[in-house]
């Protein structure tokens, strides 16, 4: 999913100060090869936090990985949000947003990365965040300020607030990637019965969403697929 929207700045400190507490000895923005890195660690490894698209570290993860340093990519997830939105009157009208995203909503940004998901030095921090967002109510209908918003809508967001951060879970080789895959699995499926396979096990994703991680499996090698006619037949690698 991304948390492409969100303030980076209050995040992206308090993500980094949770990483340094847990890290003695690092680096803050450190230069490091041709790059300038969130953490440099005592052991010479990277930590990168990464509020926005994924695929801006394609390159600075080749090139850590392939200097045989690990390299610690920190993403998190909007798991709840609360829409604070001031009124004409100055008055703040608080509402719940219906969004809940999950591991599931993030392959989208992992296509970028599908290469280096079974590196042995590459991890995956995902951590779940609850956030505030606040909107200002506008006289007149506008679009949103970063063109994105399709519509056009009687107010204009103008930040997000961290209110809370929740569990931080790591993907690191195969074993982990793995667990993500729903049970009782087929020895060949389609890409209909894996969407199938996760919502019936309790997974909160999209059609789109679980082709999307077929796709990124693939690339990653943890699934194999071949044509069989206009369709796709799936086995697990």
């Amino acid at each position: 999913m991304g948390i492409n929207t969100l303030n980076e700045s209050e995040l992206h400190r308090v993500l980094k100060s949770i990483y340094k507490e847990n890290n003695e000895g690092c680096q803050l923005e450190a230069e490091y090869g041709p790059y300038i890195v969130d953490i440099k660690t005592a052991e010479g490894n990277v930590i990168e936090i990464q509020t926005q698209s994924l695929g801006h570290l394609k390159e600075k993860v080749a090139w850590f990985t392939g200097k045989k340093k690990k390299i610690t990519v920190v993403y998190p997830i909007i798991k709840k949000k609360t829409i604070e939105t001031k009124l004409l009157d100055g008055s703040i009208k608080t509402t719940r947003s219906p969004v809940h995203k999950s591991i599931y909503s993030s392959f989208r940004e992992l296509t970028a990365l599908a290469p280096f998901l079974l590196s042995p030095r590459f991890f995956l921090d995902t951590v779940d965040v609850t956030v505030i967002e606040e909107r200002e109510e506008t006289e007149e209908k506008v679009q949103s300020r970063n063109g994105r918003r399709r519509y056009r809508q009687n107010w204009l967001k103008t930040g997000k607030r961290v209110k809370e951060i929740g569990e931080i879970t790591r993907y690191h080789g195969k074993r982990t990637w793995k667990a993500l895959l729903p049970a009782g699995l087929e020895a060949e499926f389609y890409r209909g019965d894996f969407y199938k396979a996760l919502k019936a096990q309790g997974a909160r994703l999209t059609a789109d969403e679980a082709s999307l991680m077929l796709w990124v499996y693939v690339q990653a090698g943890l699934v194999e697929r071949r044509r069989e006619g206009r369709k796709y037949v799936y086995t697990l690698a």
